[in-house]
């Protein structure tokens, strides 16, 4: 699988070290179910998604909603277990980062993320 760093271009902060890809119908199927809790800057990036849902997850995440440009179009700091996200027209990812992410980062609706792969 592969990994990537995230860094919010207008602020400088380091958003993840280590998120994971989830390019292809089985890997985003499968998403965080069945994971342990992501740790601090570790993500998962659901490539192409609109939408997301926690039935059967157990903890809570902050959806991220990535327009194609690579800015944030919309984020649910805490989507709850059980609960469904809206359907985002504007977005062709998401990405999953631990709960109350956003606020850590200070990230905003219009920052755009940059992308490095790791080694």
């Amino acid at each position: 699988m592969t990994s990537i760093s995230l860094l919010n271009y207008r602020t400088g902060e380091r958003i993840a070290t280590s998120v994971i890809l989830a390019n292809s119908f089985w890997l985003r199927l499968r998403g965080l179910l069945g994971r342990p809790p992501l740790k601090p800057y570790e993500g998962l990036w659901l490539i192409p998604c609109q939408q997301v849902h926690m039935l059967g997850m157990y903890y809570s995440l902050s959806v991220w909603f990535i327009n194609p440009q690579g800015e944030v179009c919309q984020i649910i700091d805490q989507l709850d277990p059980g609960k469904i996200s809206p359907r985002i027209q504007e977005s062709s990812s998401i990405i999953e980062l631990p709960a109350g992410w956003a606020e850590k980062t200070g990230t905003q609706i219009g920052d755009t993320l940059l992308r490095s792969v790791n080694p």
